[in-house]
């Protein structure tokens, strides 16, 4: 069937009708962006969340999908099945996209022939994060999604992959792929971490050069303040390391190596901490990593 749209932008979202609600006010108002469509994945949400996808239908092109599994996969799959852009945007649910955004993603899909895979910005309120967590790179990336790769276009490091609030991919590499989505990894899960690695690990190796970072395409993400406590932020560590082993690392001597250098920089960051918290989360997401691998190498 021939369609006009150009871009998909998927957004799983459960119980978060308010939130849901101002991203929409913001697709409404992106600029120079090419046609595209917008599929919400419902993950059985109670509240007036189907209302306020129906509030926005005469002005934007909307899908709405319902999916009673618990997990983000699942409803990001139940979205993909309708997918028709030429490239498959995902973004969370309290999101605040720039009004450039999907036209900067789309420009790039166009400017690197050669990419498959497109990450941008994630900015977030600084102040609103504990100075101890701030100071720590390891932590920031975990607990806040912040994402940042310098101030120009960039080919992703090795084993760098988007975060889930600001991600793309080319829809053709997802052709014939029943639920690419992991389904066991993710928000809504025992392992809510994880799922975007996982997940592009499919279509691009750890040290492909076919995936961008794309500085101008910029969203700015809400930090939960519940997550922000040194007890979740232990029990999300140790969630991190444990779950980590069951993201599919392709079996290589460079992924070996990769994952040596891991543990270096594990205890590299161990020897560096700068503070009695940041160091107990960083042990207790080591312990976690042996848990989860002594558990997963015994099933296997």
């Amino acid at each position: 069937m021939m369609t006009d749209i150009k871009i998909s932008v998927l957004v799983a979202t459960r119980n978060r009708s308010e939130s849901l609600s101002r991203l929409l006010e913001r697709l409404y108002a992106q600029v120079d962006a090419l046609p595209f469509e917008i599929i919400i994945g419902d993950n059985g949400s109670s509240d007036e969340t189907p209302k306020v996808v129906d509030g926005f239908r005469d002005r934007l092109r909307i899908h709405y999908v319902r999916e009673e599994c618990s997990g983000k996969g699942y409803a990001l799959n139940a979205a993909l099945k309708h997918a028709q852009g030429n490239l498959v945007v995902f973004t969370d649910d309290d999101v605040r996209p720039y009004p450039d955004w999907l036209a900067q993603l789309y420009a790039a899909s166009i400017r690197y022939t050669d990419a498959n895979i497109f990450g941008g910005l994630i900015e977030i309120n600084h102040e609103e994060i504990p100075g101890w967590i701030k100071r720590s790179y390891n932590l920031m990336g975990l607990l806040t999604s912040a994402h940042k790769h310098g101030e120009t276009d960039v080919i992703y490091s090795y084993g760098q992959y988007p975060f889930g609030p600001n991600m793309a991919i080319r829809r053709h590499l997802l052709n014939g792929i029943d639920a690419p989505y992991p389904e066991h990894l993710g928000p809504g899960t025992k392992y809510p971490v994880g799922d975007e690695s996982a997940f592009f690990l499919q279509f691009s190796s750890p040290g492909a050069q076919d995936r961008i970072f794309v500085s101008a395409a910029k969203v700015f993400h809400n930090v939960e303040q519940q997550n922000m406590t040194l007890r979740n932020v232990l029990q999300r560590s140790f969630i991190a390391g444990f779950g980590h082993v069951q993201i599919r690392w392709p079996e290589s001597a460079e992924c070996h190596s990769f994952h040596t250098s891991t543990l270096g920089l594990i205890l590299a960051r161990l020897s560096s901490c700068r503070s009695f918290r940041e160091l107990a989360c960083i042990s207790v997401r080591y312990i976690g990593h042996l848990m989860g691998s002594v558990k997963f190498s015994t099933k296997s």
